[in-house]
């Protein structure tokens, strides 16, 4: 009974997760920061074809380029907020094969960027699947490794 209260426990929160992901990241529901007289906006129109190339703007911003800062705040808002996906999969869909994450994280990516380029706010990148798909990976991961290591401790309060 505990397990099938958690699996849907973790299928509602797969849900409104990806619902508000999809708010943040397709439809730019960032806030402009402003301390003192600096104002930062991190989300940016994108004019253009798009980027159909790995690699082209994910290369330049791990070596650095102009702006170091928004190169960081990029990548890494492409993989953490997909973090959870690959975490809350394991959850919902309790035999999960690494193999089958990777897929998860791809069409995961693909269908952000295919939804920014449907509802015109966006443009498509194929880095940010290759970063959205990480960020699911990684979640996948850090979870795994995560459950091993609870499992592995002893369970009757020895200490070792």
């Amino acid at each position: 009974m505990k397990t099938k209260r958690t699996h849907w426990l973790a299928a509602c929160a797969l849900i409104v997760y990806s619902a508000i992901l999809i708010r943040v990241v397709v439809f730019k529901a960032i806030p402009n920061i402003h301390i003192g007289h600096l104002r930062f906006r991190f989300a940016h129109p994108h004019t253009g074809p798009g980027n159909f190339i790995p690699f082209t703007t994910i290369v330049p911003e791990l070596f650095g380029r102009d702006n170091r800062l928004m190169d960081i705040v990029n990548l890494i808002g492409n993989i953490i907020p997909f973090m959870p996906i690959g975490l809350l999969a394991l959850l919902v869909f309790r035999s999960v094969s690494w193999q089958k994450v990777v897929i998860l994280g791809v069409v995961t990516g693909l269908t952000f960027e295919v939804m920014e380029v449907v509802f015109r706010v966006g443009i498509f990148d194929i880095d940010d699947v290759i970063l959205n798909g990480l960020g699911v990976v990684i979640g996948y991961g850090v979870f795994v490794l995560f459950r091993r290591r609870t499992r592995s401790r002893p369970r009757d309060g020895a200490l070792s």
